[in-house]
């Protein structure tokens, strides 16, 4: 890993299961997307390998990317448009993942402490 915070065991878990859920935005083969980066943190909290959602390339690197070209983004994630930026967007994503993984796991794939500090984050 080129600089960043390297993952521990249980967000190497997260990132798989993320994969393994295909992208939020189109069911393709997905590679993680750090929300705020991987060395993202929050009043003193680490939420960088945390809060990641999974993105197929198109929507994580390309013409679509939720980075690029945030309204055509929301426009397919939604199936038309809607008023919302790309933090939004991502924490809506990311609440969702969490929701399901939860229900699936039986657990939380983080700290409570990560959870606010994902869910009071804005910039």
């Amino acid at each position: 890993m080129q600089g960043g915070k390297a993952p521990t065991a249980a967000q190497r878990r997260w990132h798989q299961w993320l994969r393994d859920q295909g992208c939020a935005c189109c069911g393709m083969p997905a590679e993680i997307h750090h929300c705020v980066g991987s060395t993202g943190k929050h009043r003193k909290v680490w939420i960088g390998q945390d809060f990641t959602i999974p993105l197929c390339p198109r929507h994580h690197r390309h013409e679509a990317s939720i980075d690029k070209n945030t309204a055509q983004f929301v426009t397919e994630y939604y199936g038309s448009p809607r008023d919302i930026g790309r933090r939004g967007m991502e924490k809506l994503i990311f609440a969702g993942l969490v929701a399901h993984y939860r229900r699936m796991r039986g657990e939380l794939p983080c700290s409570a402490e990560v959870l606010a500090a994902i869910e009071d984050w804005h910039r």
